[in-house]
């Protein structure tokens, strides 16, 4: 980590930014960027605990709603602190009232009223105008960046505009206007990308971020098992439904880990299928969580609840859909046996979503659980059967 070597790595008063030069591993996180993950977590955790309060559709579509905006206020500082090397006064403070919005946010996510949306959308307004000024202040100071931030300065501020007359509007106009400013946001990287590729990203620190707060996700879902086995009574069903649940997400770390350690990315705009796939990736890993909050709570009874028993399929299938088009941006193609092993893998959670009302959670778990460990087998024989390849083509 940066910043542990005393008092000349205080941060100066006034520094303007400027763009990184140094490229690899000698770029790591800052404290102030995993303080800025802890943040954003607890957002996620408050949504995870709403999830669980409602288990129906509408309770699902809301969480996706409320987490993409959260995860997408991640990526923004994280990109813009991977090109820009700014550790100021200025800087710390900007990020600060950032957090602080993302805060506001959070405490807005339990509340469905037309106040608490009002207020989520004018703090995820802070959040984007709070990113566009860091932007706006780096292009005064970095003119080899200027048509890059010119083109962020564009896409973003526009999707700022739709933030802001959304809270301006009632529901259900207002989330049609959140769904447009994030539009406009995603597609801003992807339109702009002639332009854009022009500053290039230290993609060693981005991987390095996005493994990070990866770890501090799982860590929210290792969370949940504690907090739910705490209030409840230590029964066999408890134990194997809090077992299952450990052992799948270790099998998720397993999986995610296995395959950023051997990934190959391929050039130009393949980049955008794992930097965006990663919002999948961290929100099925939160709903997972919540179905084992909620395994856990009702250990001894039938997954009778549709909602509930697709929560917990759903979010691990989607965790391994991403897996599987990770690998489409990948310069080194899957072994065909391989991907039918996960495809067979995802069919045999769907199919535990339709026919499994019969189930029992911990029998659920356990083979939500049996699922994911075998997806962890299978990235791992792939990751080993495309280095073996790799070694005898070199021989």
């Amino acid at each position: 980590m940066q910043g542990h070597d005393g008092a000349r790595h205080l941060s100066p008063l006034h520094r303007p930014p400027q763009l990184r030069r140094s490229q690899g591993d000698d770029r790591h996180a800052t404290w102030l960027e995993l303080f800025f993950d802890l943040v954003i977590v607890a957002a996620v955790i408050s949504l995870a605990g709403r999830l669980v309060q409602e288990p129906d559709l509408v309770g699902v579509l809301r969480f996706i709603a409320l987490f993409i905006p959260i995860a997408w206020a991640w990526m923004g500082f994280t990109y813009y602190a991977n090109r820009f090397d700014s550790d100021d006064l200025i800087y710390r403070l900007t990020v600060s009232a950032s957090m602080l919005a993302i805060a506001a946010m959070a405490t807005s996510i339990g509340d469905l009223s037309d106040a608490a949306t009002r207020r989520f959308a004018l703090a995820y307004a802070a959040v984007a105008f709070l990113r566009l000024l860091l932007y706006a202040r780096a292009r005064h100071h970095v003119p080899e960046a200027r048509r890059t931030i010119n083109f962020y300065l564009l896409g973003f501020g526009l999707g700022f505009l739709f933030w802001v007359v959304s809270a301006l509007v009632p529901p259900p106009m207002r989330y049609v206007l959140w769904g447009i400013g994030l539009l406009v946001e995603f597609a801003t990287p992807l339109l702009g990308w002639g332009t854009i590729s022009a500053t290039p990203v230290d993609r060693v620190h981005l991987v390095e971020r996005f493994g990070l707060f990866t770890i501090i996700v799982l860590g929210e879902s290792m969370l949940s098992l504690v907090l739910g086995v705490q209030i409840a009574s230590w029964t066999g069903t408890t134990v194997a439904v809090a077992g299952a649940s450990f052992m799948g997400t270790v099998a998720i770390w397993w999986t995610y880990f296995d395959f950023e350690g051997g990934h190959k990315l391929k050039a130009g705009l393949w980049g955008f299928v794992t930097s965006y796939g990663h919002i999948a990736i961290w929100l099925s890993t939160a709903a997972l969580a919540a179905a084992a909050k909620m395994a856990i709570k009702h250990s001894d009874e039938i997954v009778a609840d549709a909602g509930e028993r697709w929560i917990a399929v759903g979010s691990a299938g989607v965790f391994l859909a991403t897996i599987g088009i990770f690998h489409f941006a990948d310069r080194d193609d899957e072994p065909r046996l391989l991907s039918l092993a996960r495809i067979c893998g995802i069919a045999a959670l769907m199919g535990i979503g339709v026919f499994g009302s019969s189930l029992r959670w911990p029998t659920l778990m356990v083979a939500i659980a049996a699922i994911l460990i075998v997806g962890a087998v299978v990235e791992g024989l792939s990751r080993r059967h495309l280095l073996l390849r790799g070694l005898g083509t070199e021989a």
